[in-house]
């Protein structure tokens, strides 16, 4: 008996309530964000582009070329979701989601999304193809 209550009181030591820990928690998030320098003039772009359209930021973001100059800084639709995603959750929290930019930022998205479903779409009537041309039902 005495050595369950040693343990209980051990327990009740470490215990920390949740709302502290949440806290906590919420005072070291923004200590915790790291500047990013090249998102940074990414976004400076951007922002110089408002009013071109969305396709010209689109071909914009296709065209990018990475650190080394010679692949392209958002290879696929994916990146370039992620990128814009990005772009439009700091225009968010910058107040300007009724802006002319976000429109474009976020038409850029949606042709992003477009030419992931696409691309998608194609490799799967490549690699799983139905009906007729199923290679189960073809003959040899």
């Amino acid at each position: 008996m005495m050595n369950s209550s040693l343990l209980d009181r051990a327990a009740d030591s470490s215990i920390e309530p949740l709302e502290s820990r949440l806290l906590a928690a919420r005072d070291q998030a923004p200590d915790s964000k790291r500047p990013d320098p090249e998102f940074d003039q990414l976004y400076q772009l951007l922002l110089a582009m408002e009013g071109q359209g969305e396709k010209a930021i689109y071909e914009f973001l296709r065209a990018l070329r990475g650190a080394d100059g010679v692949t392209a800084a958002y290879p696929t639709a994916q990146a370039l979701m992620a990128i814009t995603l990005q772009v439009l959750v700091r225009l968010k929290d910058e107040g300007l989601e009724k802006s002319q930019i976000y429109k474009e930022v976020g038409g850029a998205n949606g042709l992003a999304f477009a030419m992931d479903v696409f691309v998608k779409g194609f490799m799967r009537d490549v690699f799983q193809p139905m009906g007729d041309e199923a290679w189960e039902k073809s003959e040899w």
